[in-house]
């Protein structure tokens, strides 16, 4: 056993020092040729490699400007053009980098059959090990694909971040909100997506009046709010505003609610132009917008108070 022992020990250790004497002797065989021939050696690979740098940057300058004049042609919508063209100019950014990275490979003396096969094979390990990267890339194709989401729509996310999109792509979607913040959202994390931008929104408006108000002339102020806001946004609206009525009572006073149906994009300053309708109305009419008011007593007149209410029982 002893025996057998030291004589795989010993042709071990003679493959290593094989392999470290050919490694030396490739080495120094390649210095001698590079001092030999420096032309060949350095400035032609160089030379080869600079020069498919240069035409990389010029394939991706290229192609982006191809893809922009394709979009300019089609009749594709504005946002779903958008968004499909960045999709498309990011894949094919990435094609055109694998395709450079492979031929400097090539070029350097590299066989490119093993490195596609250890592609392969790092494309399957990274389908069992990155399961969440995976998820980002399908859920991001379903999104586009759906048309849950798509550039320049506003949007509110999960219910917790609120903002217009402006890239959507295979693993992340950009959302900028008002203040200008922008949330890089994986696709796999995105469960609930409220678009904004769909068809049509409603426009509501709440005016609130005090309760010794006379209801038959806020009534009116308000009809005549509605008649302004139907001819400024006639236009824009699908269907004209309309007074639902009382819609609540409470401490503070009578509230009334107002509607309209717009197109999405108008939704917002449909919204602040019918408040600022309601209150020029209402003040036309010498009626103020209730708000919370204090009553102060002194003692004397809390006395006073309380005691007719004594006398009517």
């Amino acid at each position: 056993m002893l025996l057998i022992w030291e004589q795989a020990t010993s042709t071990a250790l003679e493959q290593k020092v094989s392999t470290v004497s050919n490694l030396a002797a490739e080495t120094k065989t390649l210095f001698t040729k590079i001092i030999e021939d420096p032309v060949q050696y350095i400035l032609l690979p160089v030379g080869e490699i600079t020069l498919i740098i240069v035409l990389t940057i010029v394939a991706l300058r290229f192609i982006d400007r191809l893809i922009d004049k394709v979009f300019e042609l089609s009749r594709i919508e504005s946002k779903k053009a958008d968004t499909l063209r960045k999709l498309i100019k990011s894949i094919a950014r990435y094609g055109i980098y694998f395709m450079s990275a492979l031929t400097i490979l090539i070029n350097l003396g590299f066989d490119p059959l093993p490195v596609l096969a250890g592609a392969g094979i790092l494309g399957l390990a990274i389908g069992f090990g990155a399961q969440n990267l995976v998820r980002d890339i399908i859920t991001g194709f379903f999104l586009i694909f759906e048309s849950q989401l798509e550039v320049g729509d506003f949007v509110e996310i999960n219910g917790q971040i609120s903002g217009r999109v402006e890239e959507v792509g295979l693993r992340v979607t950009k959302v900028r909100e008002f203040n200008q913040r922008l949330h890089y959202i994986a696709n796999g994390n995105i469960t609930q997506v409220t678009n904004y931008n769909r068809d049509q929104m409603r426009a509501i408006v709440t005016v609130t009046v005090p309760y010794e108000s006379d209801l038959t002339v806020v009534n009116q102020a308000l009809e005549k709010m509605c008649s302004t806001i139907a001819e400024r946004y006639a236009s824009h609206l699908i269907q004209p505003p309309e007074i639902m009525g009382i819609t609540r009572i409470d401490q503070t006073g009578v509230e009334f609610t107002v509607t309209a149906l717009s197109e999405p994009e108008q939704h917002w300053s449909l919204e602040r132009e019918m408040r600022k309708e309601a209150v020029i109305s209402l003040h036309q009419q010498g009626i103020s917008i209730a708000y919370p008011r204090s009553v102060i007593y002194n003692p004397e007149q809390q006395m006073q108070a309380q005691v007719p209410a004594k006398v009517n029982r």
